[in-house]
């Protein structure tokens, strides 16, 4: 029997409209990502990077086709279940890290493990900060940190209810060389663990840590390239 694939795309076509004019971003795209993989989405601006990610994230939702995440269609989910399901099921590292400013570094972690009903949600978003190299800036705000700093709360955020499924988009693009290595190292351990990564980049470099690499052009799939088959069971 053909194993699931953990994330699948079929002829998933996504358009915006922008007054009367329609911006076409995914034009039929079909996908298949297996589960405990590593993938990595390139492509130049605007081929529809971002969008996929949204897409299979259910923070935006297919003009027509299928996403579907662990067999589950998610064009079928309304918003509040879509927020329960991203709750178990992913982690999510924005370009732009998306921290709560008012909240700490701890209390950014901590929250999505108040909001899953974790009781050790303070212990567990410590030992993040501890993993992620910033345990001495638990009770700084955002504003107090650096951008690598702030990226490694945003992944230590994710990584907080250990999901299957870890999406990142652009997450080394403000980070110089070191941090950038200290970040992807993080995504590695995830990976190693049995997650499942697919990460979006304009860096051939970090492109090259994973597994396959998906080329995206003008919205459809441009290429696929692997790099690798040898990789940790999937949980």
């Amino acid at each position: 029997m053909e194993r699931r694939p953990l994330v699948e795309l079929d002829t998933v076509t996504k358009v915006y409209r922008d007054g009367a004019r329609e911006v076409v971003a995914l034009r039929g795209v079909s996908l298949r990502i297996e589960p405990g993989e590593w993938v990595a989405v390139v492509g130049p601006s605007g081929c529809g990077k971002s969008t996929l990610l949204n897409l299979v994230a259910g923070l935006d939702r297919a003009t027509s086709g299928r996403v579907l995440v662990d067999g589950l269609d998610l064009g079928t989910y309304d918003e509040e279940a879509l927020a329960r399901w991203r709750r178990r099921t992913v982690g999510i590292v924005f370009q732009f890290f998306q921290l709560l400013p008012t909240l700490t570094a701890l209390e950014n972690v901590q929250l999505p493990l108040a909001l899953a009903g974790q009781r050790q949600a303070r212990t567990r978003a410590l030992e993040l900060l501890e993993a992620v190299g910033l345990a001495h800036a638990a009770h700084r705000l955002p504003s107090e940190l650096s951008g690598g700093e702030r990226q490694r709360v945003a992944i230590a955020r994710a990584l907080a209810n250990e999901p299957r499924l870890l999406l990142a988009d652009e997450p080394t693009g403000n980070l110089d060389s070191e941090t950038s290595d200290a970040v992807l190292g993080l995504f590695a351990s995830a990976w190693r663990r049995g997650t499942t990564v697919v990460l979006v980049t304009h860096d051939p470099e970090v492109a090259a840590r994973a597994e396959r690499i998906v080329e995206l052009r003008d919205g459809t799939v441009a290429g696929e390239r692997i790099l690798a088959t040898d990789r940790p069971p999937a949980r």
